[in-house]
């Protein structure tokens, strides 16, 4: 398996990050590297994200929900997003 960020995902994540680098860039670039550190770690567990109704799984980190498909052999990782600020629409 493998994992692939999608555009959405990787726009999100720096939005979030400059976000937190308004008060600290120091906690930015640690939040930063903690989640592209954290999510190829789903490819030891691709099923450990809860299962969501639209037949997606999403994970939890550090109060940011990361949703992502299964599709065969590759994990799309959908986007991050804090509380419900994010739907399908944008993909």
């Amino acid at each position: 398996m493998r994992v692939k960020r999608s555009k959405r995902f990787n726009q999100e994540l720096l939005e979030i990050t400059k976000f937190i680098a308004k008060d600290s860039p120091k906690n930015a670039r640690k939040f930063y590297e903690s989640v592209r550190t954290f999510v190829p770690s789903l490819i030891d567990n691709p099923y450990k994200g809860r299962p969501t109704e639209e037949g997606g799984r999403e994970l939890i980190y550090r109060g940011y929900t990361i949703p992502y498909i299964i599709d065969g052999d590759d994990i799309v990782v959908m986007g991050i997003f804090n509380q419900n600020e994010w739907s399908r629409e944008g993909e």
